[in-house]
Protein backbone atom coordinates (compact mmCIF):
# COMPACT_ATOMS: atom_id res chain seq x y z
CA UNK A 1 0.00 0.00 0.00
CA UNK A 2 1.50 3.43 -1.13
CA UNK A 3 1.50 6.74 1.07
CA UNK A 4 -1.64 8.09 -0.78
CA UNK A 5 -3.48 5.17 0.32
CA UNK A 6 -2.26 4.92 3.80
CA UNK A 7 -3.24 8.65 4.48
CA UNK A 8 -6.72 7.71 2.75
CA UNK A 9 -7.21 5.55 5.36
CA UNK A 10 -5.58 7.62 8.02
CA UNK A 11 -8.21 9.48 10.34
CA UNK A 12 -6.61 13.23 11.77
CA UNK A 13 -8.69 14.28 14.70
CA UNK A 14 -9.54 17.77 14.49
CA UNK A 15 -7.74 19.35 17.47
CA UNK A 16 -4.53 18.22 15.50
CA UNK A 17 -5.60 19.71 12.44
CA UNK A 18 -6.59 23.17 14.58
CA UNK A 19 -3.56 23.03 16.13
CA UNK A 20 -1.01 22.21 12.73
CA UNK A 21 -2.49 25.12 11.23
CA UNK A 22 -2.82 27.86 14.34
CA UNK A 23 1.10 27.02 14.48
CA UNK A 24 2.02 27.63 10.98
CA UNK A 25 0.40 30.85 11.43
CA UNK A 26 2.35 31.78 14.14
CA UNK A 27 5.62 30.60 12.82
CA UNK A 28 4.86 32.02 9.35
CA UNK A 29 4.01 35.59 10.75
CA UNK A 30 7.11 35.68 12.40
CA UNK A 31 9.21 34.45 9.76
CA UNK A 32 7.58 37.39 7.51
CA UNK A 33 7.07 39.85 10.04
CA UNK A 34 11.58 39.07 10.38
CA UNK A 35 11.57 39.78 6.55
CA UNK A 36 9.69 42.90 6.14
CA UNK A 37 8.94 44.01 9.96
CA UNK A 38 10.88 47.30 9.34
CA UNK A 39 14.03 49.54 9.52
CA UNK A 40 14.74 48.27 13.19
CA UNK A 41 15.11 44.21 12.17
CA UNK A 42 17.17 45.13 8.96
CA UNK A 43 19.52 43.43 10.21
CA UNK A 44 21.30 40.45 7.20
CA UNK A 45 21.14 37.74 9.86
CA UNK A 46 17.71 38.59 11.35
CA UNK A 47 16.28 38.66 7.36
CA UNK A 48 18.23 35.80 6.03
CA UNK A 49 16.94 34.15 8.94
CA UNK A 50 13.58 34.79 8.75
CA UNK A 51 13.89 33.80 4.87
CA UNK A 52 15.35 30.34 5.80
CA UNK A 53 12.28 29.99 8.15
CA UNK A 54 9.68 30.51 5.71
CA UNK A 55 11.75 28.43 2.80
CA UNK A 56 11.04 25.62 5.48
CA UNK A 57 7.92 26.73 6.66
CA UNK A 58 6.41 26.93 3.19
CA UNK A 59 6.30 23.13 2.23
CA UNK A 60 5.59 22.20 5.40
CA UNK A 61 2.52 24.27 5.21
CA UNK A 62 1.23 23.41 2.17
CA UNK A 63 1.42 19.96 3.38
CA UNK A 64 -0.73 20.59 6.79
CA UNK A 65 -3.09 22.56 4.64
CA UNK A 66 -3.27 19.60 2.48
CA UNK A 67 -3.71 17.34 5.33
CA UNK A 68 -6.08 19.08 7.49
CA UNK A 69 -8.49 19.83 4.69
CA UNK A 70 -8.78 16.66 2.76
CA UNK A 71 -11.39 14.04 3.91
CA UNK A 72 -10.08 10.65 5.16
CA UNK A 73 -10.80 7.58 7.20
CA UNK A 74 -14.38 5.77 7.00
CA UNK A 75 -16.46 8.75 5.20
CA UNK A 76 -14.53 9.04 1.90
CA UNK A 77 -15.14 5.31 1.63
CA UNK A 78 -18.72 5.78 2.37
CA UNK A 79 -19.19 7.94 -0.13
CA UNK A 80 -17.24 6.28 -2.81
CA UNK A 81 -18.99 3.22 -2.24
CA UNK A 82 -22.47 5.11 -3.10
CA UNK A 83 -20.69 6.53 -5.76
CA UNK A 84 -20.44 3.41 -7.54
CA UNK A 85 -23.42 1.81 -6.63
CA UNK A 86 -25.77 4.42 -6.77
CA UNK A 87 -24.30 6.91 -9.95
CA UNK A 88 -21.62 4.02 -11.94
CA UNK A 89 -23.43 0.99 -12.23
CA UNK A 90 -27.30 2.24 -12.95
CA UNK A 91 -25.62 4.54 -15.89
CA UNK A 92 -23.61 1.31 -17.17
CA UNK A 93 -26.83 -1.19 -16.58
CA UNK A 94 -29.60 1.01 -18.77
CA UNK A 95 -27.24 -0.01 -21.87
CA UNK A 96 -27.82 -3.18 -21.17
CA UNK A 97 -28.74 -5.08 -24.81
CA UNK A 98 -32.22 -6.40 -24.43
CA UNK A 99 -32.11 -9.99 -26.34
CA UNK A 100 -35.69 -9.02 -28.67
CA UNK A 101 -33.44 -6.50 -30.24
CA UNK A 102 -35.84 -3.57 -29.45
CA UNK A 103 -34.51 -0.12 -29.67
CA UNK A 104 -36.74 0.61 -26.51
CA UNK A 105 -34.23 1.42 -23.89
CA UNK A 106 -33.76 -0.26 -20.64
CA UNK A 107 -35.22 0.80 -17.74
CA UNK A 108 -33.80 0.79 -14.58
CA UNK A 109 -34.51 1.44 -11.30
CA UNK A 110 -32.27 1.60 -8.19
CA UNK A 111 -32.97 1.82 -4.48
CA UNK A 112 -29.80 1.98 -1.81
CA UNK A 113 -31.35 0.88 1.65
CA UNK A 114 -28.42 0.18 3.73
CA UNK A 115 -24.99 1.87 2.79
CA UNK A 116 -23.33 -0.76 1.19
CA UNK A 117 -26.00 -2.57 -1.07
CA UNK A 118 -28.24 -1.40 -3.99
CA UNK A 119 -31.38 -3.16 -6.10
CA UNK A 120 -31.78 -2.69 -9.55
CA UNK A 121 -34.56 -3.76 -11.51
CA UNK A 122 -34.23 -3.37 -15.29
CA UNK A 123 -36.61 -3.55 -17.36
CA UNK A 124 -36.77 -4.99 -20.64
CA UNK A 125 -39.57 -4.83 -23.70
CA UNK A 126 -41.90 -7.42 -23.54
CA UNK A 127 -42.52 -7.19 -20.16
CA UNK A 128 -39.06 -9.32 -18.94
CA UNK A 129 -37.90 -8.19 -15.50
CA UNK A 130 -34.32 -8.57 -14.09
CA UNK A 131 -34.00 -7.92 -10.09
CA UNK A 132 -30.22 -7.39 -9.12
CA UNK A 133 -28.68 -6.83 -5.61
CA UNK A 134 -25.38 -5.66 -5.61
CA UNK A 135 -23.33 -5.65 -2.37
CA UNK A 136 -20.01 -3.94 -2.52
CA UNK A 137 -17.99 -4.11 1.16
CA UNK A 138 -14.70 -1.94 -0.02
CA UNK A 139 -13.25 -5.13 -1.10
CA UNK A 140 -15.66 -7.55 -1.81
CA UNK A 141 -18.32 -7.63 -3.74
CA UNK A 142 -21.60 -9.68 -4.12
CA UNK A 143 -24.62 -10.14 -7.19
CA UNK A 144 -27.49 -11.58 -6.37
CA UNK A 145 -29.59 -12.02 -9.09
CA UNK A 146 -33.13 -12.83 -8.88
CA UNK A 147 -34.67 -15.75 -10.62
CA UNK A 148 -37.35 -17.92 -11.56
CA UNK A 149 -37.80 -20.59 -9.06
CA UNK A 150 -35.16 -23.18 -10.38
CA UNK A 151 -32.62 -25.85 -8.96
CA UNK A 152 -29.17 -24.94 -9.53
CA UNK A 153 -28.63 -27.77 -11.98
CA UNK A 154 -30.88 -26.18 -14.32
CA UNK A 155 -29.49 -22.52 -13.71
CA UNK A 156 -26.29 -24.07 -15.11
CA UNK A 157 -27.74 -26.14 -17.63
CA UNK A 158 -29.37 -22.57 -18.93
CA UNK A 159 -26.44 -20.22 -18.62
CA UNK A 160 -23.09 -22.25 -18.88
CA UNK A 161 -21.34 -19.57 -20.82
CA UNK A 162 -22.11 -16.80 -18.48
CA UNK A 163 -20.94 -18.81 -15.43
CA UNK A 164 -17.94 -19.82 -17.24
CA UNK A 165 -17.17 -16.07 -18.22
CA UNK A 166 -17.78 -15.21 -14.48
CA UNK A 167 -15.52 -17.77 -13.00
CA UNK A 168 -12.87 -16.99 -15.38
CA UNK A 169 -13.25 -12.97 -13.74
CA UNK A 170 -12.66 -14.68 -10.44
CA UNK A 171 -16.64 -15.05 -8.93
CA UNK A 172 -16.98 -17.95 -6.69
CA UNK A 173 -20.79 -19.26 -7.21
CA UNK A 174 -22.80 -20.57 -4.77
CA UNK A 175 -23.40 -24.30 -5.31
CA UNK A 176 -27.28 -23.80 -3.84
CA UNK A 177 -29.52 -20.88 -4.73
CA UNK A 178 -30.56 -19.07 -1.41
CA UNK A 179 -34.30 -17.60 -1.10
CA UNK A 180 -34.59 -13.66 -0.61
CA UNK A 181 -38.01 -11.39 -0.96
CA UNK A 182 -38.49 -8.35 -3.35
CA UNK A 183 -41.06 -6.26 -2.52
CA UNK A 184 -42.76 -9.02 0.07
CA UNK A 185 -42.31 -12.38 -2.73
CA UNK A 186 -39.59 -14.75 -1.92
CA UNK A 187 -37.23 -15.80 -5.19
CA UNK A 188 -34.88 -18.04 -5.68
CA UNK A 189 -31.31 -16.10 -6.33
CA UNK A 190 -28.20 -16.91 -7.71
CA UNK A 191 -25.17 -16.03 -5.89
CA UNK A 192 -21.48 -14.73 -7.18
CA UNK A 193 -18.73 -13.42 -4.88
CA UNK A 194 -15.14 -12.12 -5.25
CA UNK A 195 -12.50 -10.20 -4.15
CA UNK A 196 -11.97 -6.79 -5.41
CA UNK A 197 -8.51 -4.87 -5.63
CA UNK A 198 -7.27 -3.11 -2.10
CA UNK A 199 -7.12 0.33 -3.72
CA UNK A 200 -10.98 -0.61 -5.66
CA UNK A 201 -12.79 2.58 -4.27
CA UNK A 202 -9.58 4.87 -5.42
CA UNK A 203 -9.15 3.49 -8.48
CA UNK A 204 -11.45 4.59 -11.22
CA UNK A 205 -10.06 2.11 -13.97
CA UNK A 206 -10.86 -0.50 -11.79
CA UNK A 207 -14.62 0.70 -10.87
CA UNK A 208 -15.26 1.32 -14.45
CA UNK A 209 -13.83 -2.23 -15.60
CA UNK A 210 -16.34 -3.76 -12.71
CA UNK A 211 -19.33 -2.23 -13.66
CA UNK A 212 -18.70 -2.80 -17.49
CA UNK A 213 -18.16 -6.44 -17.00
CA UNK A 214 -20.94 -6.84 -15.39
CA UNK A 215 -23.08 -5.11 -18.22
CA UNK A 216 -21.57 -8.08 -19.96
CA UNK A 217 -22.89 -10.40 -17.24
CA UNK A 218 -26.21 -9.74 -17.45
CA UNK A 219 -25.79 -9.39 -21.45
CA UNK A 220 -24.66 -12.40 -21.05
CA UNK A 221 -27.41 -14.29 -19.23
CA UNK A 222 -30.11 -12.06 -21.13
CA UNK A 223 -29.02 -13.46 -24.09
CA UNK A 224 -28.38 -17.27 -22.98
CA UNK A 225 -31.17 -17.31 -21.05
CA UNK A 226 -34.05 -14.99 -21.08
CA UNK A 227 -36.18 -17.42 -19.82
CA UNK A 228 -34.47 -17.48 -16.24
CA UNK A 229 -35.49 -13.62 -15.91
CA UNK A 230 -38.73 -12.77 -14.26
CA UNK A 231 -41.85 -11.32 -15.90
CA UNK A 232 -44.22 -8.07 -15.32
CA UNK A 233 -47.88 -8.93 -14.50
CA UNK A 234 -49.51 -8.86 -17.12
CA UNK A 235 -46.95 -10.53 -19.45
CA UNK A 236 -46.39 -13.83 -18.31
CA UNK A 237 -45.28 -16.06 -20.95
Amino acid sequence: MDLLQIIKLVTIPKWVKVFSLGLIAVLMGLAIYAIFGGKHLAEGSIVQGGMGLLGILLPSSIAILFLSFYESGVSPLKKATEKVLVQLLPDVLSHVQPRTGSKEPVRVTSTFPPEHTCRYKIEFAGGALLHLEVELNVKKVALILYLKQLSMAQIEKAIPHTLAGAAKEGYQINTVPIVKEWDGIPHHCLVMYKTLPPDFLWNSAEKLYFSQDLQVAVNSLVWEAGDLLLRKEGHDQ
